[in-house]
């Protein structure tokens, strides 16, 4: 019992040190300055006010996502600290479902392993920022691999129980990103088979268990809409632009997967040599039900994740599971050689891998700044000398000065997001050439901004953002 608490504690320490060191969302952060973590965190402030997603605030993520932030935000309203905590709640998730695969692998504790994880994936360039749906989706991705595992080695049907919490981890990312469901996909064609093996029967109960899980989930997302009127703008926002009007210029299939696989080689790399060599490993000591299980899944997962469009670099982070499922495979290898290193092996681990991770995250460049050197707080100082200031964040996705400067937006289009969507340039250049927000916030590469008949420029800051320099620009009513 006393091992098993002092595991939990190791683990747990490991989980937040890592999401203290990796994270923006951190307090060692002025700010997570990521545009995407910023359009989610201004819709669940938001959504604190009574404002409906996709009704109200033009955002295309899905709603399990913004109710996460809505929920951070009611922790604090100012700042991500609360998704710092989920972060590391998701984090320590992670890490402890790691510890038990590898102890199916090893019949006993890999403590050691469980930093180098860690650093594989959160010190790895594709968890950039922090706060990502692929970020949150991690645990899940795990969670539902252990769970139809001992059905998928033993070829035995899968549980009822089991098959529930399938269909509520399915629920839970179909209606936070739904092309992530892509593993799920081949989980389940693997069971599906095997059900079958023992007739019908079971595979209409797997399934209807698996349908029982999802729609517990979806329940309550579809009535929350309908109640609001706002189901026709979730459908269309949710579903029908991200699926048509996302990702820009159209690319054949072959080309997205190619990205994809560049991408994922180049950054998440010692989780790529994971995933390699414990496929070979697993061939070699003929685990063949672990390797088709893992095998397909990881592709259905690559398929759903690049098909659609070129990479962003972000998008390999939903591969990181596979490196624990395969890894699993191989690190039993090294186990016996920490073993007789002795005890202390594992605290050796956690600083050295959490050094590493510190080294190789690229992220940890922000942390030499203080908020009052980002332009986001320079231009809330000026913003909150005016009473009951509107702003509009223009041209560009939310760079979080809505979230500095303590605003809640009153246009449906608050910024300019990654949809080819026409209406919501044309509403973003009609509110600003009409004169209406009291501030303008702007950015671009060149050092040119837009000139507006109402407006002028009276501050600009330059900043860094990964490895290049932007302008920001702030404009106030004349």
């Amino acid at each position: 019992m006393k091992n098993k608490v002092s595991c939990s504690l190791f683990i747990a320490l490991t989980g937040f040190l890592t999401i203290l060191i990796c994270s923006k969302s951190s307090p060692l952060y002025p700010l997570n300055d990521w545009v995407d973590a910023n359009c989610y965190m201004t819709v669940g402030r938001a959504m604190t006010e009574g404002i409906l997603p996709y009704r109200d605030l033009f955002e295309h993520k899905g709603p399990l996502l913004y109710l996460l932030h809505a929920s951070a935000a009611m922790l604090s309203d100012s700042s991500f600290a609360g998704i710092f905590l989920f972060e590391a709640a998701a984090c320590i998730w992670f890490l402890s479902l790691s510890d038990r695969l590898l102890r199916r692998f090893t019949g006993n504790s890999s403590l050691w392993a469980i930093p180098f994880l860690a650093m594989t994936v959160y010190g790895s360039y594709t968890f950039c920022h922090g706060d990502s749906a692929e970020e949150f989706c991690l645990p899940l991705i795990l969670c539902a691999f252990i769970t139809g595992l001992e059905a998928a080695e033993n070829e035995a049907p899968l549980s009822g129980k089991s098959s529930f919490i399938m269909g509520i981890i399915a629920g839970i990312i179909f209606w936070t990103k739904f092309n992530l469901l892509g593993f799920f996909i081949g989980m389940f064609l693997v069971l599906a088979v095997i059900s079958l093996k023992s007739g019908i029967s079971a595979l209409v109960r797997m399934c209807s268990y698996i349908v029982l899980g999802v729609g517990t989930v979806s329940l309550p997302v579809i009535v929350y809409f309908a109640a609001n009127d706002a189901l026709f703008s979730l459908c269309e926002v949710y579903f029908y632009n991200n699926i048509f009007l996302y990702g820009g210029e159209g690319t054949s299939l072959l080309t997205n997967l190619a990205n994809g696989a560049v991408f994922t080689a180049k950054f998440l790399p010692i989780g790529t040599l994971l995933i390699i060599s414990g496929i070979i490993s697993a061939i070699v000591r003929r685990k063949r039900r672990y390797l088709q299980y893992g095998g397909i899944s990881l592709i259905t997962a690559f398929l759903g994740a690049f098909a659609g469009h070129l990479s962003y670099l972000y998008y390999p982070l939903i591969l990181a599971p596979f490196a624990v499922i395969f890894g699993a495979a191989v690190i039993p290898y090294a186990g016996n050689l920490m073993r007789k290193a002795g005890r202390f092996v594992a605290p050796a681990s956690l600083v050295l891998c959490m050094t590493g991770a510190f080294l190789l995250s690229p992220n940890t460049y922000l942390m030499k700044y203080s908020k009052k050197e980002l332009p986001q707080y320079r231009f809330a100082e000026i913003i909150n000398k005016t009473d009951s200031p509107t702003l509009l964040n223009y041209g560009f996705l939310d760079g979080g000065f809505y979230l500095a400067a303590g605003i809640i937006p009153d246009q449906k289009y608050f910024c300019r997001n990654n949809l080819d969507y026409p209406a919501m340039r044309e509403a973003q250049r009609r509110c600003a050439e009409a004169g209406i927000p009291d501030f303008i916030v702007t950015r671009s590469a060149s050092g040119e901004y837009p000139d507006f008949e109402h407006y002028t420029c009276i501050a600009h800051e330059e900043f860094p953002y990964y490895d290049k320099n932007l302008h920001y620009f702030l404009l106030m009513r004349k």
